[in-house]
This record gives structure tokens, C-alpha cells and sequence, in this order.
């Protein structure tokens, strides 16, 4: 498969099913939203954390619980972690939380489909120090809690549900490339994406790792030697492209696999028309990571079909 003369391989992503705890994070103007968002979002990829936080994207004020600007986050981990430890996980990142000036919090999961709920009464709520209140903002059950700048609302219990993963690799002829396109990538999941949270905002894109460790075998994650452009002549089944000096893992994660399939369409676009990208692929661990496959075949197709409305 080719768009724009990148080659895309007709491969599959191996993707895993996560608990998810999907939130709107309000402030006081749009600015310091993202940029507690992002704040809250660090040290959040589960090889070195015990919760992952995604942006997905930015909400208006007419559209958030205290009408005031915000931004849509994902926070997730892996099923196979346990449910309760990733209810405890959300619990202690989301004591962050008071720290963050104008800073208030709602559940924002989209439907009746989820397996469980956080309650936050009994961690993040006894920040107040006694001067929390419990109030109804709608039908919401919020925790009112004084802070300097104000006054926080906290929502009182946050769904879980379950989402599932996606992951690209992509070769660029070096390592600007390769960022330029996170960049595109991830700005334009933010706006025409929903339900898709990408890591690393705003830049998007990590340096990837495999599951376990060959010469350190009691590692849990480990440098995924054959896409590191450096060691292409050195290991056996190098991945690299002889042209490509650098590679970027680009994830994403999805609250269905129909918005997956999207925003993996989205970003395979902005990729292919990102100046110095010479192929697309997705990374395989033999059903070390998950036991579902995305077909980037399927992606590619939905991105034909958008093409061809537009030409029309």
C-alpha cells in the first residue's frame, strides 16, 4: 500500500484492552487547561508508571459542566494489570489534583457502558481538610473544595470503561521528519478525533521498547533493538530501512475500535505528507502486548474513502 510514495506495510498493530477513566479537566481559561492537562498527563507511559494519560482533545466552555473551557483526558492501563490497581493508580495521580490553580474535574465517560466507578470521597476529597462540602452541579455529585485560587469541583465518582491501543512505527530519513510528522499527526487527532487520546502532547510520539529483555532478561521493557536505526547493520531482522536514520513509535489509544480506526487513518495521512517520511508499520510482540489485531489495511481504506469524497 502507498499514499504520497510512502510505503505503508499491510500489516496489523497488536493491540491490548485497557481500562479507561475518561475526564474534562476545566480551568480558567483555555491555555491553563492544556496546560494542567499536560501537567497531570506527565510521567505517563505504564513501562515506568502505574497510569497512562492521554489529551484527546480540547472542549468548549458551552459544552463542559461549569461552562468553562477544558480538555478531554484519558487515563488508562492495561486489564491485565487489575482493576483495582488501576482504580488505586488513578486515585493517587489525581491527587494532583488541588495543586493545580483554577483547576476543577468531571467525569466524562460517554455512555451507560461502563464496569465500574473510582470514588475519589476518600483520597483527592480529603485534601479539603474538613472545609469540603458535598453539592449537586446538575445531576453531578461534585466535592467542593477551597483552594487559593478558588474554589475546586471535584466529581465525586469516575467511570471506568474499557478502551483498547494502537501503535505505528514510522521511518523517517532522520530524526526531524520523523517529529514533524508527530506533530501534524497529533494536532490533528486533537481536533477531528474524538474518543482518541495520543500521548507526549503536543509533540505526540515516543521512542518505543519491546516487551521483556533479551540480555537482561529480568526486565520487564527493553530498547526494541530492531527498529533503533543505529544497530540496523548489527541485529539480525533489523527493521530499519537502509535510507531511514531515525524512527518514531506513535501511540494512541481509543474508547472504541471504530475511533481507532480513525485517528489511525488520520495519522497515517499526516505522516505520508510529512516531508522525509519514507514508510509506515506497526510493531508486532507476538502476543506479548495484546491478543487483538488492527488491520492497517483497514485504516488505509477509510483513508482512500475520504479522498474520494473529497474529489467528488
Amino acid at each position: 500500500m502507498k499514499y504520497n510514495n510512502v510505503e505503508i506495510e499491510d500489516t496489523f498493530c497488536e493491540a491490548t484492552s485497557l481500562f479507561v477513566s475518561r475526564v474534562v479537566l476545566t480551568a480558567s481559561d483555555s491555555q491553563t487547561a492544556m496546560d494542567e492537562a499536560r501537567y497531570l498527563s506527565g510521567f505517563s507511559i505504564i513501562t515506568a508508571a502505574p497510569v497512562q494519560v492521554c489529551v484527546e482533545e480540547r472542549v468548549a466552555e458551552a459544552d463542559t459542566p461549569d461552562r468553562r473551557p477544558g480538555v478531554l483526558l484519558q487515563l488508562n492501563a492495561p486489564c491485565a494489570l487489575g482493576l483495582e490497581t488501576f482504580k488505586r493508580a488513578v486515585r493517587e495521580r489525581l491527587y494532583i489534583l488541588p495543586h493545580l490553580p483554577t483547576c476543577s474535574l468531571f467525569d466524562a465517560w460517554p455512555s451507560t457502558s461502563a464496569v465500574d466507578d473510582i470514588d475519589l470521597r476518600g483520597t483527592v476529597g480529603r485534601w479539603g481538610d474538613g472545609f469540603e462540602v458535598n453539592e449537586t452541579v446538575g445531576e453531578r455529585d461534585v466535592i467542593r473544595m477551597p483552594i487559593m485560587s478558588g474554589d475546586m469541583l471535584i466529581e465525586r465518582r469516575l467511570k471506568v470503561g474499557i478502551g483498547l491501543d494502537a501503535v505505528l512505527e514510522v521511518f523517517g530519513r532522520d530524526a526531524a521528519a520523523c517529529l514533524a510528522g508527530a506533530r501534524r499527526a497529533t494536532a490533528r487527532l486533537v481536533e477531528l478525533a474524538p474518543g482518541v487520546g495520543v500521548f507526549n502532547y503536543p509533540l505526540g510520539g515516543i521512542s518505543g521498547a519491546k516487551v521483556g529483555g533479551t540480555a537482561y532478561t529480568e526486565e520487564g521493557v527493553t530498547i526494541n533493538e530492531v527498529y533503533c536505526p543505529s544497530l540496523k547493520t548489527r541485529v539480525v531482522g533489523s527493521c530499519v530501512p537502509a535510507q531511514a536514520d531515525a524512527v518514531v513509535e506513535f501511540p494512541m489509544v481509543g474508547l472504541t475500535e471504530q475511533a481507532l480506526y480513525k485517528g489511525l487513518s488520520l495519522a497515517i495521512q499526516d505522516f505520508c505528507e510529512t516531508m522525509g517520511i519514507l514508510s509506515i508499520t506497526a510493531p508486532r510482540f507476538g502476543g506479548l502486548w495484546g491478543d487483538q489485531r488492527l488491520a492497517l489495511r483497514r485504516a488505509f481504506a477509510l483513508l482512500e474513502d475520504q479522498d474520494q469524497q473529497a474529489a467528488t
